[in-house]
């Protein structure tokens, strides 16, 4: 469900994990995160969340293991 009433939201504190792809420093007291990247000459970002450093507890950098295949249908 995408709407809440007003008199549902309550004064308690909510951690939120957020998964993406970090960018680099481009708007001040912020850390930019990305869902999706496309890389090149023209590199372009999708879906950006801008999270104010104050509201930041911690970042943890994840490394992949390794890269799943994509199944396509022939």
């Amino acid at each position: 469900e995408t709407w809440t009433n007003q008199n549902e939201i309550d004064n308690d504190p909510c951690i939120v994990v957020t998964v993406g792809h970090l960018l680099k420093q481009v708007k001040s007291g912020h850390v930019l995160v990305a869902q999706s990247v496309i890389v090149g000459d023209d590199p372009a970002v999708d879906n950006v969340s801008a999270i104010p450093f104050g509201m930041i507890k911690r970042i943890e950098k994840l490394k992949a293991a390794g890269l799943l295949p994509i199944e396509r249908d022939q």
